[in-house]
């Protein structure tokens, strides 16, 4: 669909162990004409976003990459993603790692279309610099791990307590990268027990510790003007949606939760909707929010966008890896109720609604009563 979604650059992992952006059939948000044309980009931005530390703990490993691979990866010259290879009978994991590529100069200065089988069928092609990965020993005992990262430079740097898990660190010294090859080589990895895997999130993810409150947070929103802790104040129940101009299932979503925003019963019930521009947090960040308010435009959307701070970010925001992703918050700030995960229709938001309301209410009923015993006596 060659419309303002071309504009997203599509980074939802749906690989394996991975949920969270919807692939529920919705109805294709609509979009001007003036949309209706091709998007190009360099190849650098289909690239997984670098990071201070990377942490997997259902992996049970984390890692920081070197300022000399971290410079190649600024330049364009390398290409890193998230792979994971699962058994083909029982279709359990084999294997799961970070990958990083050499980009050549041509296909550096080339322009890509938003094609996510054209940038599949590059990664698979494309010269690798090397894994950060574990690796399923059953697995390394049929296959060679040289087969599996086709790297002539094969580490084992350690292993699971049971031996079920192998780590290893996989590269190629490629002369036109020769100092980040090198570095990458070198990677320190720590090493620790893995966290028992929950459905619903990527293997990938961080452990989450979620937070109860939304923190005291300064802010804005997309149009620069300041955000508080007092946007709740005037609501009983405000729907907060975590989504990324990245993924396509967060349009679709962004559609659906207009749709609640103005429906006349929800207006009578003292709920609002935000959204949270996750990616704005990011590198590129005003070029995010300047597609952001195409999008707002576009989809005519009338519900608040804002632009995490770091308040937000190493709070509530902290672990979310899978998109959009929705939460509720009270009039004080405090977040209620269970999180989702993956785009919805109107329908099953207003359900969701209704049911985080007759919670909230629930817990604010016990405790009145709560506090009109405590003063009888």
């Amino acid at each position: 669909m060659k419309q303002l979604l071309n504009k997203i650059i599509i980074f939802c992992i749906l690989i394996g162990g991975v949920i969270g952006c919807s692939t529920t059939q919705q109805t294709q948000p609509q979009v001007s004409k003036t949309q209706e044309k091709t998007e190009n980009y360099k190849l650098s931005a289909f690239s997984m976003p670098i990071q201070t530390e990377y942490v997997y703990d259902y992996l049970g490993m984390r890692f920081q990459l070197g300022e000399e691979v971290n410079k190649a990866l600024e330049e364009g010259k390398l290409f890193m993603y998230l792979d994971a290879g699962y058994e083909q009978n029982t279709q359990e994991l084999a294997y799961a790692r970070q990958a990083v590529l050499y980009v050549p100069k041509e296909d550096r200065e080339k322009i890509w279309e938003n094609d996510a089988q054209q940038i599949k069928n590059w990664r698979e092609q494309a010269q690798k610099l090397g894994y950060i990965g574990v690796y399923k020993r059953s697995v390394l005992e049929q296959t060679d791990i040289s087969e599996l990262t086709n790297c002539t430079e094969n580490k084992n740097i350690g292993e699971t307590p049971d031996g079920t898990w192998q780590y290893y660190i996989s590269s190629n010294n490629i002369a036109e990268v020769h100092i980040a090859a090198e570095r990458f080589s070198r990677t320190l990895v720590t090493i620790y027990d893995m966290v028992p895997f929950t459905q619903g999130v990527s293997i990938f993810a961080e452990q989450r510790k979620i937070e109860q409150n939304m923190g005291n947070f300064q802010t804005t929103d997309i149009y620069g003007n300041t955000v508080t802790k007092d946007i709740f104040a005037n609501y009983d129940l405000t729907l907060v949606s975590v989504f990324t101009t990245q993924s396509t299932p967060c349009l679709h979503e962004m559609v659906e939760l207009e749709k609640v925003f103005t429906d006349e019963i929800v207006k009578t019930q003292s709920v609002n909707v935000i959204g949270i521009l996750y990616d704005a947090s990011e590198q590129k960040k005003e070029e995010v929010i300047e597609l952001a308010k195409t999008i707002q435009e576009e989809l005519n959307i009338t519900y608040n966008i804002i632009v995490p701070d770091s308040v937000l970010m190493e709070g509530r925001l902290k672990g979310v890896t899978a998109f959009p992703e929705t939460f509720f918050v009270d009039r004080q700030g405090n977040i209620i109720g269970e999180y989702y995960l993956g785009a919805r229709p109107k329908e099953n938001l207003i359900e969701i609604i209704q049911k985080e309301l007759e919670f909230l209410r629930g817990e604010n009923s016990g405790a009145s009563e709560e506090q009109a015993t405590t003063g009888a006596n």
